[in-house]
Order: C-alpha cells, then structure tokens, then sequence
C-alpha cells in the first residue's frame, strides 16, 4: 500500500512543525521529511527569483524528491541529516514550501496543507527560535541581519511563495488557531478525504 503524502506549506514561523508534531499523534504511523534537512538541494538567489517571475520549479531539490518518492511507493530511505534508516509507514509528512507548485513533487501529494498565519506574527515566532540558538550559540546569523534580510528581500519573497502554494491546496488553516484547533481540523478534513 503507497503512503499518503500530506504537504504543509507556511511562512517561516507559521507553525508547520508544530502542527505536524500534533497530527502525528492523532495519524499515527507517520513519517516526516522537512526540506531543510536536505542539504544537497539548489535554490535561486531571492531577489533574481523574484524578478524572473518567481517560479518554483527553479528550486531544486533532488533527493527530497527521491525520498518522497521511496516512501510513497513502499520503500525505505536513510534520513539525510540523522542517516537513521526510515522503513515506509502509512502516512508521509512534507515540509513543502510550495505546496503542489512544483511539477517534479506536485503529482506525488495526496492532500496539500496551507497553513495561513500573518506574516508579523510568523516574523515574531521566526525571531524568538533565532533569539534562542543565538544564546545556545547555535545561530550564524543575528536578528539584526536577518531583519535587514526580510526588509530588502524576505518578506516579498515570502509573499510570492505563499501565491503559488496557494493555488491548489486541499486545505488553508488559520495559523492563529492553537495547536489542538489546528490538529483537529487537519485531522478530520484528511480523514474525509480517505473516506471519499
């Protein structure tokens, strides 16, 4: 039996691990593979993939797309940053910026999450997790920079991503609902979806 792939796309900050811990708890029998852990991808410089137009193809991510792809057909992968090895479960959870947006992973999703949080509020969740690995001094970069970042470029980048993976979610979830409201409601609309 193939995995049923559920993609989450969100802001930085608009809360896709939180949920993702949630639901798994509820799903049960589920693997997760985040795009960040995938160190060999290649992404277009921001400013340059804005002004072309913002396409999301430009965004590579090969072996992310084999370990969808692995899973979703049954068979076991070795988690890229853990090496662990990850044996196929029913559900298979992604950190997919673009939700169904990109050719190469569009047609492996079963069902396509947006989570809708403000863009302030994602700011500020985004600037307490780095106020926390700087003090761990686990941070390459400071608040500082990453607030000249968004103002120059991250918050219009931002904004061109969440157009395209908007356009053909299953769901969008207010991002300022808690965690149970949020889990809930994932719960029971994936669950309609296997029933139907």
């Amino acid at each position: 039996m193939n995995a049923f792939v559920v993609a989450f796309a969100g802001h930085s900050g608009a809360g896709k691990s939180t949920l993702i811990k949630e639901l798994s708890l509820l799903m049960g029998d589920v693997n997760v593979l985040r795009i960040d852990d995938y160190d060999s991808s290649s992404y277009p410089p921001a400013v340059q993939w804005r002004a072309d137009g913002a396409d999301p193809n430009q965004f590579q991510t090969p072996q992310f797309l084999s370990d969808i792809l692995a899973l979703k057909n049954g068979k076991s992968i070795f988690h890229p940053d853990t090496n662990q090895e990850i044996s196929p479960a029913r559900f298979l959870f992604i950190e997919e910026p673009f939700g169904r947006g990109r050719e190469a992973i569009g047609h492996l999703i079963d069902f396509s999450i947006y989570i809708d949080t403000p863009l302030e509020i994602a700011l500020a969740r985004k600037l307490l997790r780095m106020g926390d690995l700087i003090s761990q001094g686990n941070s390459d970069i400071t608040v500082e920079e990453h607030l000249h970042w968004y103002l120059r470029v991250g918050r219009s980048f931002y904004i061109a991503v969440e157009r395209n993976a908007r356009k053909s979610c299953d769901l969008i979830i207010d991002g300022t609902l808690s965690t149970d409201e949020m889990a809930g409601i994932t719960h029971k609309a994936i669950n309609s979806t296997l029933e139907n």
